[in-house]
C-alpha cells in the first residue's frame, strides 16, 4: 500500500514564521512612530515660524508688541485639559500659563491686522520624566547676550517630540548659572525625553 504523505508546516517552520512577521511588524511600527513624529514637529515648526514673522510683521508696522508682553498663551488653538482652569492652557503641565486677563485676545487681534492665525498643534508631547509640554507661549525673560541685562525681552516657547530635536528657528536662547538667558548656537534650548524650543525675538526697546 502506497502511503500518501500530507504535506504541512512543522512547528519549528510556523515559530520561524511568527518571528519573522513579529519582526516586521516591530520595524513598521517603529517607522510609523518616525514619521509620525516628523510631521507632528514639522508642523509646530512651520507655526511657530509664522508667528515670528507675523509679530515681526506688526512690530515693524507699529514700533511696539500687540498688548501688554507678560507670560502667557498666545494663538487661537490651545487647548483647556491640563487643568479645571477654563482658561486655555500652554506651556509644561507642571508649570501651566493661561490667558490672562484677555491678553491672548489682545494679542490676537494685534496678529490678525497684519496676518491670519497659524493652527498650532494641541497636543501634548513628553519633555521630562512626568512633565509633558503643550501649545505655544510668548514669556518675557532677561537676556544677558553681551555681559549686559536686558530685561522684558519676549521670547517664543513650543516644544517638540523628541529628545535633541532641531527648533530650526534662530536665534534661541538658553539659561545659564546667574538664572537669565544668553544666545546660543545649539539647535535646542532644552532637551531630556523632549525638546524646548526658546526663540529669542525682537528688543521692544529697539523697535
Amino acid at each position: 500500500m502506497t502511503r500518501i504523505r500530507q504535506k504541512g508546516f512543522t512547528i519549528v517552520e510556523l515559530l520561524i514564521v511568527i518571528v519573522v512577521i513579529g519582526i516586521l511588524a516591530a520595524i513598521t511600527i517603529v517607522a510609523f512612530n518616525g514619521v509620525q513624529q516628523r510631521a507632528s514637529n514639522a508642523q509646530r515648526i512651520s507655526a511657530a515660524k509664522d508667528y515670528v514673522k507675523a509679530i515681526k510683521a506688526y512690530t515693524a508696522l507699529n514700533q511696539r508688541y500687540p498688548g501688554t508682553l507678560g507670560t502667557y498663551c498666545i494663538g487661537e488653538s490651545n487647548i483647556t485639559d491640563f487643568d479645571a482652569n477654563p482658561d486655555a492652557d500652554c506651556g509644561l503641565s507642571n508649570n501651566i500659563k493661561h490667558d490672562y486677563s484677555g491678553y491672548t485676545t489682545t494679542f490676537n487681534t494685534g496678529i490678525k491686522t497684519v496676518a491670519s492665525l497659524p493652527d498650532f498643534p494641541g497636543k501634548q508631547v513628553p519633555v521630562t520624566s512626568g512633565v509633558t509640554g503643550m501649545g505655544i507661549l510668548l514669556r518675557t525673560e532677561t537676556y544677558d547676550p553681551t555681559g549686559e541685562n536686558i530685561p522684558n525681552v519676549p521670547t517664543i516657547i513650543y516644544f517638540l517630540d523628541g529628545a535633541n530635536q532641531d527648533c530650526v528657528l534662530r536665534p534661541l536662547v538658553t539659561p545659564y548659572q546667574g538664572g537669565d538667558f544668553v544666545k546660543t548656537t545649539a539647535k535646542n534650548s532644552y532637551t531630556d525625553i523632549g525638546t524646548a524650543c526658546r526663540v529669542m525675538l525682537d528688543d521692544p526697546a529697539k523697535l
